[in-house]
């Protein structure tokens, strides 16, 4: 009767050696065309075995690595990838670590809707371009006896819209227009400054970058409008002694990101805006949750962890 039970049992263990599919292998070693047919009939397993791939690649380029990973089949890690996409088990997980991390940190909205209040506020008052309007007005040029031109200025069109400005520094980019949607790397940005109070609407002319310059030389002020879009940014500007680029660098800086975005969205520094400016040992949800998860995953398997953490480990060492 022992002797019966323990043929089943050897021939049990065959059939279901037979019928994994070549699974049982090593990750080392790859699988036959006819265990790739039959495995493919899973739809994930496409992209599992391409991910092996470049596992396996970088595992035979050591000896040390297939020593130590060897052992690892394609079974045991396509389980361990499942098991991080057990949703059912991490939602349990997910609950209680929620209601601890709750339970650690407050909400912080009202504090952070206070914050973003105030420098909002703030950002309008020293907002420099509700204080000039700068536009394009066309171009001058200097001759040389020959008739060359010797030298090419673009005026710009500065008017004050509250009241005089005693300086200001701005940058001016030339795009075409035919290609107005994107940077256009022929023609960088450059820097343009004047240092006398503007009282009213005047053009200011400054001397053409060269980069620009043999692009203008053949050009009238209506080809340049017609040709091309000036986009421009405001630097700074002085108004009764004060340099309002100085005022606005005061702003906190992930506020000052959070400002560049549209009230609703601007959620995605809350986490900086938290940590900067309420609570200095803050940590995100993500940041608290992580490690976490990663301790449910070494515990699942942890020589699998640890080959995966060393093989994407790699990648921040290149």
């Amino acid at each position: 009767m022992k002797k019966y039970v323990f043929i089943l049992l050897v021939y049990l263990t065959a059939l279901t050696s037979c019928s994994d599919h070549g699974m049982g292998k090593s990750i080392v070693e790859p699988l036959t065309v006819d265990e790739l047919r039959a495995n493919m009939k899973d739809s994930t397993f496409n992209e599992f075995y391409e991910y092996v791939q470049k596992l396996r690649g970088w595992i035979v380029e050591s000896d040390v690595r297939q020593a130590k990973y060897g052992e690892v089949s394609y079974k045991r890690l396509k389980k361990y990838f499942t098991h991080g996409q057990d949703t059912v088990f991490f939602n349990k997980k997910e609950k209680e670590w929620t209601k601890a991390y709750e339970s650690m940190f407050p909400d912080y909205s009202r504090q952070i809707d206070s914050i973003m209040t105030y420098w909002r506020r703030y950002n309008e008052q020293y907002n420099m371009d509700s204080l000039v309007n700068i536009e394009f007005d066309g171009l001058s040029k200097e001759y040389y006896y020959s008739g060359d031109v010797r030298n090419v200025y673009l005026g710009f069109k500065i008017t004050p819209l509250k009241g005089a400005v005693d300086q200001l520094i701005f940058r001016y980019k030339m795009k075409l227009k035919v290609n107005s949607d994107r940077s256009n790397s022929l023609y960088d940005s450059h820097r343009c400054a004047a240092t006398s109070p503007i009282t009213a609407s005047k053009t200011l002319y400054w001397e053409a970058d060269y980069t620009d310059e043999n692009a203008l030389k053949g050009k009238s002020s209506s080809d340049v409008k017609r040709d091309y879009d000036f986009v421009i940014e405001l630097v700074n500007i002085r108004v009764n002694g004060e340099n309002y680029e100085d005022k606005l660098k005061q702003i906190p800086l992930p506020v000052r990101n959070a400002l560049s975005y549209d009230t609703s969205e601007y959620n995605y520094y809350k986490d900086d805006i938290i940590k900067s400016l309420i609570n200095p040992d803050y940590k995100s949800y993500y940041d608290y949750a992580r490690p976490l998860y990663e301790t449910e995953m070494k515990n699942y398997d942890s020589e699998v962890y640890e080959l995966l953490e060393e093989y994407e480990g790699r990648k921040q060492d290149i």
